[in-house]
């Protein structure tokens, strides 16, 4: 019997002193972020951040890295750099950058014309097209090969979830469990591919100006354009992502890029219910939005003398750092210029990215700033009015502030976005290429002297706030679950890889058939029986 105890007392120990080294040492995890836009890694970056305080290693593959620079050694040399044993023994999480610098051109100032004037689907396909160009330009660079080709062992692989599914079917090379992470909605060619049930009867496709409040018409184009996408996707979208994987990696451990997301074990979405449309979502689909924000700072002095003096509130005015604010053509220039210099007491900040306008036709109390800091901006008592271009970081910020919004939108799903705010009465919208002086003084000056946007705003805020837990915490929690457990959160049943298998047509079609064919053969026999009747009389 002290023989059977004491092998317990030991096995116990052993247990107990294998998870505290286990979650002293952390998981390794690798975090691939492909897309080069400064906005979407915001997100990224946080919650890696976030991931080496908990004391876990991440290396992290980015157009972004913490250095200014390439880093010098190999990128060989890196891989080893998050095994340190000194960070292991004293618990200390690691970040290393396996940079792709170089590799493509950061997607940032745009102009205007750039991004507008196409129509829906057109844009939607130019998105699909980035995806594959972002695939082409970081597998040509030769960056991420020797990451790929080491035999690196990684607990966990994060991995962006947009505008293509190149980068997902990498992640699943490294045979660990991978969780994708978003910092928009998910995108039409990706819904319903990872768990998530798709109504088109009332969830909108997020790149089409619609809210869950449809009518026929814009339930038949949002279920037409649902389904154009989704089969572009699958037939003509995936093959090429496919050509471009195997002609520069080869043919892959982790399955094609059509089967890639079936591995994704869980998203981490940077969206809360309270924004948008109640939609039906698996729970390995994590809405985790605000998980960026920290307690808002104190402006720097000059930004505070300004904001703080203006005596009937500050307007706070950015399109974003993917367009530049400074390419709004000059026509409407000039028109929210004149605007801004007859509301009297407001005083106007401007991100505004090249030389300021001449002081000819600048008025006084509009401050051009090539950038700010915008969550603290918002946050500050004195702003009362955010006009931006409804992307979906810039509308969550006013919305954690409680501030009212005039949007612009320009694409993607800026549109849905400011439908939303509209649709609730925190804010208006303007097109670009439709504002002069008229509109542009009625639009600012409705929500600056009607208070009910404000109350509205400040409404959505206090629901946007008050969680349960702090999304980061969310985040991070998940994404350890994951590791810990190699659990598929996202439930899909592997039997129903069809999409009339989940909407049951194959069983209605069954149904009808069956009772079609039994009112076919009861008439029959009737019919019979009447026959056989009249020829016995």
């Amino acid at each position: 019997m002290k023989r059977w105890w004491n092998m317990v007392v030991t096995a116990t120990t052993v247990l107990l002193v294998t998870v505290v080294v286990r979650c002293t040492a952390g998981y390794d995890i690798l975090a691939i972020f492909p897309f080069s836009g400064k906005s979407h890694f915001h997100m990224f970056r946080t919650v890696s951040d976030a991931l080496t305080e908990r004391g876990h290693h991440l290396t992290v593959v980015g157009h972004f890295p913490k250095t200014p620079q390439e880093p010098q050694t190999s990128q060989k040399t890196q891989i080893v750099t998050i095994n340190d044993d000194d960070a292991r023994s004293k618990g200390r999480g690691s970040y290393t950058d396996y940079s792709l610098l170089g590799s493509m051109p950061i997607y940032e100032n745009f102009t205007t014309d750039e991004v507008m004037g196409n129509g829906y689907l057109e844009e939607m396909l130019l998105i699909l097209q980035d995806g594959l160009d972002n695939c082409e330009s970081v597998l040509s660079s030769g960056k991420l090969d020797q990451l790929i080709q080491t035999r690196a062992k990684f607990d966990l692989v994060l991995v962006e979830i947009f505008n293509t599914g190149c980068f997902v079917s990498i992640a699943n090379h490294f045979g660990a469990p991978v969780v994708g992470i978003t910092s928009t909605s998910l995108y039409p060619w990706f819904s319903g591919m990872v768990g998530d049930v798709v109504m088109p009867s009332y969830v909108p496709v997020n790149l089409l100006p619609f809210t869950s409040r449809m009518m026929f018409a814009e339930r038949l184009i949002n279920s037409v354009i649902l389904i154009a996408m989704k089969t572009y996707y699958q037939f003509k979208y995936e093959p090429a992502a496919q050509e471009i994987v195997n002609k520069y990696l080869g043919k892959l451990n982790g399955g094609t890029v059509s089967e890639s997301l079936n591995n994704v074990n869980a998203i981490i979405m940077n969206t809360h219910f309270m924004f948008g449309d109640s939609r039906p979502l698996p729970p390995g689909i994590i809405e985790v939005g605000g998980c960026t924000y920290k307690k808002p700072m104190p402006l720097p002095p000059e930004l505070e003398r300004y904001v703080a003096e203006a005596q009937r509130g500050v307007i706070y005015f950015s399109m974003g750092s993917i367009v530049k604010g400074s390419s709004i053509p000059t026509t409407q220039f000039l028109a929210m210029l004149r605007v801004f210099g007859r509301l009297d007491g407001y005083r106007v900040l401007w991100k505004w990215e090249d030389n300021p306008p001449p002081p000819e036709i600048r008025p006084e109390n509009v401050m051009f700033v090539p950038w700010m800091p915008q969550f603290d901006i918002l946050n500050h008592p004195n702003v009362k009015l955010f006009i931006s271009h409804g992307g979906l970081m810039g509308i969550l910020d006013a919305l954690y502030s409680g501030v009212p919004i005039v949007g612009i939108p320009m694409f993607a799903d800026q549109f849905s976005n400011m439908n939303f705010i509209v649709q609730n009465d925190c804010g208006l919208q303007m097109q670009l290429d439709q504002i002069d002086d008229e509109i542009a003084n009625y639009t600012i000056s409705s929500i600056l002297l009607d208070d009910k946007y404000t109350k509205n705003a400040k409404r959505l805020s206090a629901l946007y706030r008050d969680r349960d837990r702090n999304p980061l915490e969310k985040a991070v929690y998940w994404v350890e679950y994951v590791a810990r457990h190699r659990v598929n959160l996202m439930l899909k049943p592997s039997t129903q890889d069809w999409w009339y298998e989940r909407c049951l047509l194959d069983v209605v079609f069954a149904v009808f058939f069956t009772v079609a064919l039994t009112a076919y053969l009861v008439k029959w026999v009737l019919f019979k029986s009447r026959i056989a009747t009249t020829t016995d009389q």
